[in-house]
């Protein structure tokens, strides 16, 4: 095959994959880490002094390039790309040898329950995801044909010229012109940022904090320092699990774990890699399966002989599918991408692409579409596709069905569909005032004016509630994360700033709110008597939501009740019992966790803590004090190096910073994200542009915006609330009545 017709055979599957958009470099664009230093401090950074300053470089700068040129007179590239393609091909025998052996995942399974319902990916990343494969392919050719190290392929291999100039690596090709969402966003993220209209938009790579990591320089896991495989994800999750038992924090309440579940699902979705016809794919081979079937983006996770938990089933292998490669037009280590917009602005309630929106809009007076209880009770609009394994039989005879949002997601857990159905009605409420106000405006006109208030106060309460008690008061103040006051605007907006979501944030930093998962969910009725539920019971599992009063008496338990402690300890519900479903036991979420930052190539605990400038880490002493003496013995007994240790454990091991939750590497890794989401972001609320501004008057009225406001404006039997319902109810943090908290005036929207 010429080098050309290998050029537009990608070109064909990337135009399948993503329309006519074009993939973003995996590269990034300007990486900046935060460490904590004392002010004016020349010393080595500490964990213990007193604020954060910015430092570091970028460990891969943009106006570098590559050093190892492979020339268009070479006919590497050439065959490198017949090997991708091969490559490919081979991976679709494999699955059509599956499915001739009847090869599945059993519906019944919480694997099939993880990968086809939770992690349900867009045909879109299915179709890119065969692009990134056959590069992954392409590379690894490369770096064997040349004997480059992994150091080569990281930092110095450049594409040939003749793939470089040929359209796959277009980077400016948008589906039209950015004048459209000069005012209004786009669904996906394109043209937020003018001139570089892709960055932040969907179906981009992550960027990435440290450089990264995998086994052979391009895509298999990570490797220990001594060049073996890793110790099981199952037996450091179990080791570090038992240690002892997750706490309760003393000042967060359920509600702060559903909203950072919720605010996840508007940043990161990472799609799985799908077998044939977009089904689930079995990684752990039964005795009898021929070893040559399993299937290449599979790494199933051992489960030692002896393991507490899953030895009483006689398990000894957990299924993890491999997200999917992301397309890219350089040579180099493997990307993921991310399905969703990088930015706040509300596309778990909306949708990512116009398609998505249009179907939950009603198309009338900017209202989304919602179903009405027997008992009058406003709910998302129903999934009532029967082929939908999240919907059971004898409830849809009862007329209740699963749901439908704007991510996939939304069936995950009740609670989350509770915090759904609190922004859906919220946008519903705006809209039906706003067209009191101006009874002149179109449908269009009331929904994007509604959904840009909405996104405005997602960002507002965001920055204004659930970050402060994250970082503490200091850092909120020092990096100027705490909104303006009454009616000022600032150009906070810098747009040689990428808001892309980092590797780092999405596979580890922000999964420290599955620590916060509690083991029970509450339920209190309107008398006050509680409750309570298996977490594990519920889910996929959304259907008491359709009973009297739920809402308002789940959001009583939820806002009233603990969330567990961040640290590296886990209830059972979800370390053995994710997923579970009917049957005896699920997965451990710690244990795929792990194996997802080896699965997106994280680079080490200490790798990540050197890009952040904070103290190195040379031995395991050198992490006294900075985690509990119990926990550090038992990562030494798990891992055989320090540099082993995964980002995941290791900053959720970490003694939170002085006023916040997280440790310093966290901290470190979500500073530089919501800096970036707030810099970033052309239409930020408080941006004083003339193009994308509120009022000023506006401005005001949305800093007036409180999550215990609107969750009452939606729940009227709510009745009560305490001010700040992250927050558990303290003599700081009274429960207030509903009537204490004010709605926004429209007046100032009126034209």
């Amino acid at each position: 095959m010429t080098m050309k017709a290998v050029c537009v055979f990608f070109a064909m599957l990337l135009a399948i994959a993503l329309g006519t958009e074009m993939p973003k470099l995996g590269i990034i664009e300007d990486n900046i880490s935060y460490v904590k230093r004392g002010k004016n401090s020349k010393q080595p950074p500490e964990e213990h002094s007193r604020t954060l300053v910015v430092g570091g470089k970028s460990w891969k700068s943009i106006e570098t390039p590559p050093v190892l040129n492979i020339s268009k007179d070479d006919n590497v590239s050439t065959s490198s790309f017949q090997h991708g393609l091969t490559q490919l091909l081979e991976k679709d025998k494999i699955e059509e040898d599956m499915a001739a052996k009847n090869m599945r995942v059993s519906h019944n399974s919480s694997t099939f329950i993880h990968q086809s319902l939770f992690k349900r990916s867009d045909p879109r990343s299915i179709a890119a995801a065969r692009t990134g494969f056959m590069i992954d392919s392409a590379t690894e050719f490369v770096m064997d044909r040349l004997q480059l190290n992994k150091s080569d392929v990281t930092f110095d291999i450049m594409l040939s010229d003749q793939l470089a100039q040929n359209q796959f690596c277009d980077q400016d090709l948008v589906l039209s012109s950015c004048e459209a969402f000069r005012h209004y966003r786009s669904s996906n993220g394109i043209c937020n940022n003018l001139d570089n209209p892709l960055w932040g938009s969907t179906f981009r790579p992550f960027r990435r904090v440290a450089p990264p990591d995998y086994g052979n320089g391009v895509s298999s896991l990570r490797l220990a320092q001594d060049g073996q495989p890793l110790p099981s994800a199952r037996l450091v999750s179990s080791a570090v699990n038992n240690i002892r038992p997750n706490r309760e924090s003393s000042l967060l309440s359920v509600l702060h774990m559903t909203y950072g579940q919720f605010f996840d699902h508007d940043l990161t979705f990472a799609p799985l890699n799908k077998g044939r016809n977009g089904e689930a794919i079995p990684c752990c081979l039964q005795p009898k399966d021929n070893p040559s079937l399993l299937h290449p983006e599979c790494a199933p996770i051992p489960i030692p002989a002896d393991d507490p938990f899953y030895s009483k089933f006689d398990q000894t292998c957990m299924d993890f599918v491999r997200s999917a490669p992301s397309p890219r037009c350089l040579f180099g280590p493997r990307e993921q991408m991310n399905e969703k917009t990088a930015y706040i602005d509300g596309s778990q309630v909306y949708g990512i692409d116009d398609e998505m929106m249009n179907s939950l809009r009603t198309m009338e007076d900017g209202l989304l579409i919602a179903q009405m209880t027997s008992e009058g009770e406003e709910l998302l609009p129903a999934n009532t596709d029967l082929a939908n394994e999240c919907n059971k039989k004898e409830e849809a005879n009862m007329n209740r069905f699963c749901f439908r949002a704007g991510d996939r997601r939304v069936n995950e857990q009740v609670l989350l569909v509770l915090f759904h159905t609190v922004w859906s009605r919220h946008h519903n409420h705006l809209a039906s005032r706003l067209k009191s106000t101006n009874p002149s405006w179109n449908d269009e006109k009331l929904f994007q004016e509604t959904r840009r208030i909405v996104g405005a106060q997602l960002q507002h309460v965001t920055y204004n509630e659930y970050l402060p008690p994250i970082f503490g008061n200091e850092i909120i103040k020092d990096f100027k994360l705490k909104p303006l006051k009454n009616k000022k605007r600032k150009d906070f907006y810098l747009p040689d700033k990428s808001a892309a979501i980092s590797a780092e944030f999405a596979t580890a930093a922000f999964r420290f709110g599955h620590s916060q998962i509690a083991g029970h969910m509450e339920r209190v009725d309107d008398f006050g008597d509680i409750s309570s539920t298996e977490m594990s019971s519920v889910f996929m599992n959304p259907f008491v939501v359709y009973s009297k009063g739920a809402v308002s008496q789940l959001t009583r338990g939820e806002v009233r009740q603990s969330a567990g402690d961040v640290d590296p300890f886990f209830t059972p519900q979800v370390a053995g019992n994710l997923f579970k479903g009917m049957n005896m036991f699920g997965l451990d979420l710690v244990a795929l966790n792990i194996q997802r930052g080896r699965d997106h190539g994280i680079a080490s605990y200490t790798a990540v803590r050197n890009s952040c400038e904070l103290s190195p880490i040379h031995g395991f002493g050198d992490l006294s004090g900075k985690m509990d003496d119990d926990v550090i013995a038992k990562l030494q007994d798990v891992y055989r190096h320090v540099d082993d240790i995964d980002l995941f454990v290791g900053g959720l091991a970490e003694h939170p910073i002085e006023g916040g939750v997280v440790g310093p590497t966290f901290a470190c890794i979500l500073l530089d994200q919501f800096l970036r989401l707030k810099e970033g972001d052309r239409y930020w609320y408080e941006t004083n542009d003339k193009d994308t501004r509120f009022t000023k008057k506006q401005v005001k009225q949305i800093r007036s915006t409180t999550l215990a406001g609107v969750m009452c404006e939606v729940i009227p039997e709510l009745k009560e609330i305490q001010a700040e319902p992250l927050k558990v109810a303290s003599p700081e943090n009274p429960i207030l009545p509903c009537s204490s908290f004010p709605k926004l005036d429209l007046k100032h929207w009126k034209e």
